[in-house]
C-alpha cells in the first residue's frame, strides 16, 4: 500500500546505521570510498594499506551492507 514505502529520511538513516555497524576498517573504506570519493589507491594510502585489501574490505563491506539493509526493508527484527 501506499504506506509501505521507505521515505528518502528513512532510507539515508538505515544506510547510516548500516555503515556504522561495519567493522572499523570496512566502515572507514567504504566512508572514504563513498563520501570522501577517493580512489582505492587513495584510501589504500590513507588506511596504510594495500589496494587489495582496500578491494576485499569494500567488498565484504558491501555484501555486510546487503544483508543488512534487506533485513530492515523487510523489518526484520
Amino acid at each position: 500500500g501506499p504506506g509501505d514505502d521507505l521515505d528518502r529520511a528513512e532510507i539515508r538513516d538505515a544506510v547510516r546505521r548500516a555503515v556504522d555497524g561495519l567493522p572499523p576498517n570496512q566502515r572507514m573504506a567504504v566512508i572514504l570510498s563513498r563520501f570522501h570519493e577517493l580512489a582505492y589507491e587513495d584510501i589504500a594510502e590513507s588506511m596504510s594499506v594495500s589496494l587489495e585489501a582496500v578491494k576485499s574490505l569494500l567488498f565484504r563491506a558491501r555484501e555486510n551492507l546487503k544483508t543488512a539493509l534487506e533485513k530492515l526493508i523487510r523489518r526484520e527484527p
